[in-house]
C-alpha cells in the first residue's frame, strides 16, 4: 500500500474488467438488426463485433457466435475474416480464463496468419501468446514470444507500433524482479513510439521507472520523477493519476524526512481521492497519515488515521490491504504501549495473512494446473502431427502402388491399340478427306472476313479524300473572300482533324470518343466557314460508354455535312443543328437533327448540282454494316420544320 503503481500495457491487454453498459445493450441490438439485410461478407466482421460485445455479458452465446462466424469466412473463402474472428474467440477465451482453450486458438490463428502472410496478425498472436503465458505465470515463455514479436517487425521492416510489446516486456522484467531490464524496456518504448500521444506515454513511462526507484530505495530520483509527472497531470485534469502521484511523492518525502512536505501531499491526495471517491487511493492516503505521523511521535494523529485507514480498508477489501493496515495499527498501539489493542491488530493481520497465503497457494495451484493443460495440448497436437506424418508414409506407399497399377494398364492398352491400329488405319484415309474439306470450308471464311475487311477499307480511303477535298476548298473559299484571320483560323483546325484523321488511318474503325472529337473539329470548320451562320449542339447520352464501343470512322461526317450544306445554308433567319448519341442494347444511336428548308424545299432551292460523292460512299459503308444486322440501319424524316437523321450502328 506503500507505493502506488502504473504498471499498464497500452495495447492487447484483454485480461482487464469489461463492463457491458446500456450503450452497448443498444449496440448488439442494433448489430443484430443490421445483420439480417447484409451479405455474406459483412456477416463474418458484424458476427465478430456481436462475440466481442458479448463475451463479458455471456460467454457461451459469444463464442457461439463467433464460432459461426468463422464457420462461415471458410465457407465463402474469406480468410480474412477467419484469422480476425479466431483471434476475437482467442480473446473471449483468454478474458474469461480458459487459457489452453485461447492458446489452442491463436495457434490457429498464428497458422493461417501465416498461411496468408497476414504480419499484423501474427504479431498480434504473438503479443497474446507472452500475455498469457505472463497470466499463468510462465515468465520465461512469455518473455520468448515478446521477442518474438519485436524480432517479426524489425525483420521484415513492418510498420506495425511495437510500444505495446516492449511496455509489456517492463511489465514482465518486474514481475521477474529485474527492475534494470524492465527500465531498458520501458526506454526503448519510448524511443521508438511514434505516435499522436507521445507525452502521455512518457509520463506512463516515468512514473513506472519512478516506482522502480523507490523499490531501489532511490528516492531522490524517483522524487524528481514523480514531480515532473504531477506537471503533466495537472496540465492534463488527469485527476485519478494526480491522486497516486500525490501519494507517492509524499512517501518519497516521507523517506527523504521531509515529513512537513510528505504531510502536504498526502492532504492532497486524500482530499482529491474523496473528491473522486476513490475508495483504495483514500485508504492508501489515510495509510501514509498514520505512518508519517507515528515517525513523528505525533500517536493520537497516528491512531486516529489508522483507524480511518482500517474504515476505508472494510470498504475496498483485499486481504494484502487488511494486513499492511492491521500491521501498522499493531505498530502503532505497541509503540504507545496499549497492548490488548496491539494484540488485537497482530491477530488480525496473522489471520488475513494466512488468508493471503491459502489464495496465493490456490492460484499457483490453479497455475500449474493451467500450464498442464496447455503441456497436455501441445502434447496432443504433437501426437496428431506424428500421425499426420503416419498417414502420409501410406499415403506414399499407396501412390507407389498406384504408379505399378498405372503402368500395367498403360502396357495393356498399349497392346490393344496394337490390335486396333488395323482398324483405325482403314478409316484413317476418309477421316483426312473430312479433314481436308473442313480446311477448305474454314479459309473460305477466312477470305470472306478478308474480302469484307477489305471493303472496308476501300470505303474509308475513298471517305477520307472527300473530306479532305471539302475542307480545302472551304479554305480556298475563306482566302478568296481576303478572310486572313478565319482562313489561318480554319487552316489551325483542319491541321489538327487531319492529324487525328492519319493517327487513326490504320484502322477501318476507331472508339466512339475519338469519332465524336473528329465530328466536333468538323463542325467548327463548317462553322467558321460559313461564319458561324448556324449554332450546333452536341449530346451524348451518360450510360453510352464512348471509351469501350468502336464505329465505322467518319460514317456520320456526311450526314452532318448534307444537314449543313443542303439543309441549314439554304434557310433564312436561325439555323440550328442538333447532334446526339444514346445507347440501346443492340445499337449506338447518334440522331442528326436541322431546322432547315427540308427535303422537298432541298430539291429545288439547292445550288449544289453535282451529286454528294460523299453520300455515294456512305450509302455504300451502310450496305456493308447491313451484313452485321437485319434491320434498316438509316431513316430519314422530313416536315417544314427541318429534316432529322437516324443512323443505328450495330455494337457487333
Amino acid at each position: 500500500m506503500k507505493v502506488s503503481y502504473f504498471l499498464i500495457c497500452p495495447a492487447l491487454i484483454f485480461f482487464l474488467f469489461h463492463n457491458i453498459c446500456s450503450s452497448q445493450t443498444k449496440e448488439i441490438d442494433s448489430l443484430y438488426n443490421l445483420m439480417e439485410a447484409a451479405n455474406d461478407t459483412t456477416k463474418v466482421n458484424l458476427k465478430r463485433r456481436l462475440g466481442g460485445l458479448l463475451r463479458s455479458k455471456d460467454k457461451e452465446k459469444a463464442v457461439e457466435m463467433v464460432t459461426s462466424g468463422i464457420e462461415l469466412a471458410k465457407k465463402i473463402n474469406y480468410p480474412k475474416g477467419e484469422i480476425e474472428s479466431l483471434f476475437s474467440l482467442g480473446i473471449i477465451h483468454g478474458m474469461t480464463g480458459s487459457y489452453p482453450e485461447s492458446l489452442e486458438i491463436f495457434k490457429q490463428c498464428l497458422a493461417l496468419s501465416k498461411e496468408h502472410k497476414n504480419y499484423e496478425y501474427i504479431y498480434k498472436s504473438y503479443n497474446s501468446f507472452g500475455i498469457i503465458y505472463k497470466q499463468i505465470g510462465d515468465y520465461p515463455t512469455s518473455k520468448d514470444y515478446y521477442l518474438k514479436c519485436i524480432k517479426l517487425v524489425d525483420s521484415l521492416n513492418l510498420t506495425i507500433d511495437i510500444t505495446a510489446t516492449y511496455t509489456n516486456l517492463g511489465i514482465l522484467y518486474d514481475l521477474m524482479d529485474e527492475p534494470g531490464n524492465a527500465k531498458k524496456q520501458y526506454t526503448k518504448a519510448l524511443e521508438i513510439y511514434e505516435g499522436p500521444n507521445r507525452e502521455s506515454l512518457e509520463n506512463i513511462v516515468i512514473s513506472n521507472l519512478a516506482v522502480l526507484d523507490i523499490k531501489e530505495k532511490k528516492y531522490t530520483d524517483a522524487l524528481e520523477k514523480f514531480l515532473k509527472s504531477k506537471q503533466y497531470q495537472e496540465s492534463k485534469n488527469e485527476n485519478l493519476k494526480l491522486s497516486m502521484t500525490y501519494s507517492n511523492i509524499a512517501q518519497c518525502y516521507m523517506k527523504l524526512n521531509k515529513m512537513k512536505l510528505a504531510e502536504e501531499y498526502f492532504i492532497k491526495s486524500l482530499e482529491l481521492s474523496i473528491q473522486l471517491s476513490n475508495k483504495t487511493q483514500i485508504a492508501v492516503s489515510y495509510y501514509g497519515l498514520a505512518e508519517l505521523m507515528l515517525q513523528q511521535n505525533k500517536y493520537p494523529e497516528a491512531i486516529d488515521y489508522s483507524k480511518k485507514n482500517l474504515d476505508a480498508v472494510n470498504k475496498t477489501g483485499g486481504f494484502k490491504y487488511y494486513i499492511e493496515a492491521h500491521e501498522l495499527a499493531h505498530e502503532i498501539y505497541n509503540t504507545t504501549r496499549q497492548y490488548p489493542d496491539a494484540i488485537f491488530h497482530l491477530k488480525q493481520s496473522m489471520a488475513y495473512r494466512d488468508s493471503l497465503l491459502n489464495e496465493t497457494k490456490i492460484k499457483e495451484i490453479q497455475n500449474l494446473q493451467i500450464q498442464h493443460d496447455v503441456y497436455l495440448k501441445d502434447r496432443e497436437i504433437k501426437e496428431n502431427e506424428l500421425e499426420l506424418e503416419l498417414l502420409g508414409t501410406y499415403v506414399d506407399l499407396n501412390q507407389k502402388r498406384l504408379g505399378y497399377l498405372s503402368v500395367i494398364a498403360i502396357l495393356l492398352m498399349f497392346s490393344a491399340s496394337l490390335l486396333y491400329f488395323r482398324y483405325r488405319s482403314k478409316q484413317k484415309s476418309n477421316a483426312v478427306l473430312r479433314e481436308k474439306n473442313a480446311l477448305i470450308s474454314e479459309q473460305k471464311e477466312v477470305i470472306q472476313e478478308i474480302n469484307v475487311e477489305l471493303e472496308k477499307r476501300m470505303l474509308r480511303a475513298q471517305m477520307n479524300p472527300h473530306f479532305i477535298f471539302n475542307s480545302l476548298s472551304s479554305i480556298q473559299h475563306l482566302i478568296n473572300s481576303d478572310d486572313r484571320k478565319g482562313a489561318l483560323t480554319y487552316l489551325s483546325k483542319f491541321s489538327k482533324l487531319l492529324r487525328q484523321v492519319l493517327e487513326t488511318s490504320i484502322n477501318t474503325s476507331l472508339p466512339l470518343k475519338d469519332e465524336i472529337e473528329l465530328l466536333k473539329i468538323y463542325i467548327e470548320l463548317e462553322a467558321l466557314r460559313f461564319d458561324n451562320s448556324f449554332t450546333y449542339n452536341f449530346k451524348v447520352d451518360e450510360n453510352l460508354d464512348i471509351h469501350t464501343y468502336e464505329v465505322p470512322m467518319l460514317l456520320v461526317q456526311p450526314y452532318i455535312e448534307n444537314a449543313i450544306i443542303h439543309g441549314l445554308m439554304p434557310k433564312e433567319g436561325k439555323k440550328e443543328l442538333n447532334v446526339s448519341f444514346h445507347d440501346t442494347e443492340e445499337n449506338i444511336v447518334c440522331s442528326i437533327e436541322d431546322n432547315g428548308v427540308g427535303l422537298a424545299s432541298k430539291s429545288k432551292e439547292s445550288t449544289y448540282e453535282r451529286p454528294s460523292r460523299g453520300m455515294s460512299i456512305t450509302a455504300k459503308r451502310i450496305e456493308a454494316l447491313k451484313k452485321f444486322s437485319n434491320q434498316e440501319l438509316v431513316s430519314i424524316e422530313s416536315s417544314e420544320d427541318g429534316t432529322k437523321v437516324t443512323i443505328l450502328i450495330p455494337k457487333d
